[in-house]
């Protein structure tokens, strides 16, 4: 166990601590140690004079920046626990996570946001009180040091848990498994509501190294990330397999400094692990394992030599950490397959104000009593001892990182007006809705909008006469994800017309059997990962080079063919010159 009281500590360890050493990038400046550390003390000082006290909860809405990170480490000074909330996310969800958490201060960009009708808001600027006259809370271990927001299995978002000495005992564990030092440089890609997000933030500041912050906006731009990459000493970063699987295709000739590669939030491929391998020889690869009612990550294996096509291993255990595998029963391939399960330092608290829920899922040994915590996931341990990941047993999926469970799609689907019922499946990574309802497609991707965040929209929505019903008078999923699985993606070559196999590959991507010239790319089902895929497939069929922000200004689907249109003539013009 380690001897440190608080993640805190470690940080105020850091080699650069109070010191001019860069600590946070942004694309907007740089910010030290020394600043870093003065903001977050003023923060601390500036919800002390609101009232904050030991143990209150402070929800923080605001975008990802250098701030935003001194306000998390101001929350946790106070002796607060802090709360990120998604800043991109419709207020209606956040209004629901909140009725959970019920925060005592929120932290915001405006005064006159939408939530200070049931909380009060309180808005930094650049008078924020002197951080000299208040000393940090005092911290003990077992106290909660933050909480985040997931989906849950009601259809509701669930909040966890999470103490002061499971973050400072992964932290630590981290520090030494990657072996990060004051000369390290993270990528940060996750939103600051994740908990990867906290986990990016902390391995660096109490290392000594430093962050680049990527904005909500830019995290799907490949030519974007590898052009940082290129520009600066990143070391290492923390992605999802679908993301990175997408970068792998922008990624020829860069030079750069990684050494280390983390893949987490969904899982890992054989086939990325392959084709980093072609491109990244020697920089390493590391698979870690962890739901958010844990701290972050609970396992990690060390997967840069991964070979053959079996699934990449989940790894061992982290420090303190006790990772196993309950009711296993062997398959047909003889390995023995059952629910992942999570004991010791990193099992988180439970399910704020959802006792019910924390009783099925956080369990007590009965002859030890301590909690264990049942992730739904399934698993087994291969040859080697290692834990394999084998899939889910209730309807959670991860959609771009985001763990996203359908039953709360379909609940904000059905609340929808003019929808009678719905289904919601996951068919090749994406989701997909088939839906009884009395309206448009459109006008129920707007609604949704407002509800959810975009990332549980359905890519693909279909409209029905009926929903499949089984025997037993219930929603039969299987012949839903028939139904998806029978419409033919080909494409017509027949007719090589530029708008022709622009407007093909168009469905194709967005999986839908017809599209117009005036749709709008995002309006029909897009999203930023799917016209990433978009731009690598037109890029292929022409063999042209393609902008990407030129193009995301370009969103129609004649937009688009005028602008391809004009990329081929001038590469015939170059071509006869």
């Amino acid at each position: 166990m380690s001897v440190f009281k608080s993640v805190l500590e470690l940080y105020c360890c850091s080699p650069s601590f109070l010191s001019e050493h860069p600590a946070i990038y942004t694309d907007s400046g740089v910010m030290s140690y020394r600043e870093l550390e003065y903001r977050a003390n003023a923060v601390r000082e500036l919800l002390f004079r609101h009232g904050v006290c030991q143990g209150d909860i402070v929800s923080v809405c605001l975008p990802k920046s250098a701030d935003a990170v001194a306000v998390m480490l101001g929350v946790m000074k106070a002796g607060a626990v802090y709360h990120p909330l998604n800043f991109d996310a419709p207020s209606e969800r956040n209004h629901r996570i909140m009725a959970d958490v019920q925060p005592k201060i929120i932290v915001h960009t405006d005064s006159t946001c939408c939530y200070t009708r049931d909380y009060p808001v309180i808005t930094l600027s650049v008078d924020l009180p002197n951080e000299h006259s208040n000393r940090d809370a005092l911290i003990h271990p077992r106290d909660v040091a933050y909480v985040v927001s997931t989906s849950g299995s009601t259809g509701h978002p669930n909040s966890v848990l999470i103490r002061h000495e499971s973050i400072e005992n992964y932290i630590t564990w981290k520090l030494a498994y990657y072996q990060f030092h004051a000369g390290s440089m993270k990528l940060q890609f996750a939103p600051l509501s994740f908990d990867s997000a906290i986990s990016d933030i902390f391995s660096m500041l109490c290392c000594g190294g430093a962050l680049y912050l990527v904005s909500a906006d830019k995290r799907a731009n490949c030519d974007y990330i590898m052009e940082l990459i290129g520009r600066y000493p990143i070391t290492s970063f923390a992605i999802v397999p679908s993301l990175y699987k997408r970068l792998l295709c922008f990624s020829d000739d860069v030079v750069h400094s990684l050494d280390t590669i983390t893949l987490a939030g969904e899982e890992v491929t054989a086939e990325i692990l392959a084709e980093h391998q072609r491109q990244f020889p020697d920089v390493r690869v590391v698979n870690e394992y962890g739901p958010c009612e844990c701290t972050i990550g609970v396992a990690a294996s060390d997967v840069t030599h991964h070979a053959g096509s079996e699934a990449p291993p989940i790894g061992r255990a982290i420090a303190n950490t006790e990772v196993f595998i309950r009711d296993a029963e062997p398959d047909e391939a003889e390995r023995y397959i059952g629910e992942i399960c999570i004991a010791g330092i990193s099992v988180g608290n439970g399910y704020l104000g959802r006792e019910s829920e924390t009783r099925l899922k956080f369990l007590h040994h009965p002859d030890t009593d301590e909690p264990y915590y049942c992730t739904g996931d399934l698993g087994y341990v291969n040859a080697a001892g290692e834990l394999v990941f084998a899939g889910r047993k209730e309807r959670t999926v991860k959609v771009a990182g985001n763990r996203v469970n359908l039953i709360e799609v379909e609940t904000a689907m059905n609340q929808v007006q003019g929808i009678l019922q719905s289904a919601v499946i996951f068919h090749e990574e994406r989701l997909k809705a088939l839906c009884v309802a009395d309206r448009t497609v459109a006008s129920i991707r707007h609604v949704l909008s407002e509800h959810i965040p975009d990332y549980m929209i359905p890519s693909v929505i279909q409209l029905s006469d009926i929903l499949p019903i089984s025997q037993n008078g219930k929603k039969d999923y299987h012949q839903i994800t028939d139904i998806f699985s029978q419409q033919v993606k080909q494409m017509d070559i027949a007719d090589l017309r530029v708008e022709n196999v622009v407007m093909q590959h168009w469905k194709a991507v967005l999986n839908i059997p017809s599209c117009r010239l005036t749709d709008n790319f995002f309006d029909i089902g897009g999203n930023s990962l799917l016209f990433i895929d978009l731009i690598m497939d037109i890029t292929k069929a022409f063999d042209i080079s393609i902008d990407l922000s030129q193009l995301l200004e370009k969103l129609t689907l004649q937009e688009q063919i005028s602008y391809i249109e004009n990329l081929i003539k001038d590469k015939s013009k170059e071509i006869n010159e």
